[in-house]
């Protein structure tokens, strides 16, 4: 039951955090007062992330109407990742759940080929949530869209390596048009 409801909080919050933005200007605002070189946000290098191995855990669809995503869960990891889009804005997101509280400020996705840079608001309402919302179309996003074994995802000194599935790029292309 809990994890209904946190799975509720979860599209819930990636449903109605998405505002519509104008249609030719992708989500390139920079990530608000924190700073890489501050305590706690010291940054990973990407090769030492993907280093690691992913977490082990599983996709799994998840939608209500016009947002549809994939949502990731791990037996070693309490907290879970939503990639998604709703099909109606064009909007995609990623909500992150963490343990600590949420902040706005960067969050990173790490892969073999390419590290890219999110602007993204930190939500505290039911669940700690970190946020990312971009066009559909953002060029950013085309590193989850990528066949790879794994990327890892990290923001405020916290970082987690996935494992990459097709549905990660199967959702976010409903976004691209």
């Amino acid at each position: 039951m809990i994890r209904n409801l946190l799975l509720a909080s979860v599209l819930a919050l990636g449903a109605c955090t998405q505002a519509a933005a104008p249609e030719d200007a992708p989500d390139t605002a920079p990530a608000a007062a924190a700073t890489p070189d501050s305590p706690g946000n010291e940054l990973p290098v990407a090769a030492d992330l993907l280093a690691g191995a992913p977490l082990s855990g599983r996709w799994e669809d998840v939608g209500d109407g016009a947002t549809v995503g994939v949502l990731f869960t791990s037996p070693d990891y309490a907290d879970t990742l939503a990639i998604g889009c709703n099909t109606g804005t064009g909007e995609a997101y990623i909500n992150w759940t963490i343990q600590n509280p949420a902040e706005d400020g960067e969050v990173r996705l790490y892969t073999g080929a390419k590290t890219e840079t999110f602007a993204a608001t930190g939500s505290n309402a039911g669940a700690a949530i970190r946020t990312i919302d971009v066009s559909g179309s953002d060029p950013r996003l085309a590193v989850l869209k990528t066949t790879q074994a794994k990327f890892a995802v990290q923001a405020s000194g916290e970082a987690i390596v996935l494992p990459w599935d097709p549905s990660i790029a199967r959702v976010l292309n409903e976004c691209a048009g």
